[in-house]
This record gives structure tokens, sequence and C-alpha cells, in this order.
């Protein structure tokens, strides 16, 4: 039996609403989850591959590289997976753009926190990975 105020309505409407955003960030979160980013460096003598995690999954070395010292190649490195790590947070943002989740609360704050930690100084990502309590 229906309430005489008209509230059963408006709580089925509210939840309906809530069960759409709530489908609705799953599936930006799902998208997000999957993306990859690739970054180069030193004149594309390097390429970086990561993960949705910012993780390294893929280094390709030109055998160029070998004319350069050790510190130099290992400064390379380090400059693609940050431009890997800047790539993905640009895919995450063209991802929510796409479906407009950008302009959701969720959708931004599953957004930011996404991009946020790709795009952190690299101390306070070595922070946070050596102090577990972080």
């Amino acid at each position: 039996m229906s309430s005489p105020f008209g509230t059963d309505d408006w709580v089925d409407d509210w939840q309906a609403g809530l069960e759409e955003r709530l489908a609705r960030t799953r599936a930006l979160a799902g998208k997000l989850h999957a993306l990859t980013g690739t970054g180069t460096a030193g004149g594309d003598l390097v390429v970086v591959a990561v993960d949705s995690s910012g993780s390294l999954t893929g280094l390709h070395l030109s055998e160029d590289v070998r004319r350069h010292s050790a510190r130099w190649i290992a400064e390379q490195v380090l400059a693609a997976s940050e431009a890997a790590r800047a790539d993905l947070a640009r895919r995450a943002a063209e991802v929510a753009r796409q479906n407009g989740d950008d302009e959701t609360a969720e959708g931004r704050v599953l957004l930011t926190a996404f991009t946020d930690r790709l795009t952190a100084p690299p101390a306070s990502r070595l922070a946070t990975k050596a102090d577990p309590s972080r």
C-alpha cells in the first residue's frame, strides 16, 4: 500500500537514482582499471609501459642506448616512467570526459583519486611505498 504522502514514490526514485549512480561509478572504475600508459625518453631510445596502478609493465631499450652511460639510461627510464604515468592520467581524464563522468561528484572523486597518485612527486610515491602506514 502506498503512503498517503507519496513518500514511497520519493524513496523509490531516490533509491533508483543511487543505484544508477553506483552502476555508473562502478563502470568508470572498471574502465580506469583497464587503462595503460606509455612514455618515452632519451629521443625515443627508452619506452616504458605502465598498468592502471602506474606500475612498470614493459621496458624497451633501443640498441642505441649502449653508447650512453648507465646513469643516463637510468635517468631516462625514470623520465619515461613519469611520462607513462602522465599519459595514463591523461587517458583517465579522457575516459571520464567521454561519458560525462567528469561532471558527476562520484566521477570527479574517482578520477581525482586515480590521477593524484599517478602525478604525485616521485619522492612522495617512494615515501608511501616505504612507509606502509601511509
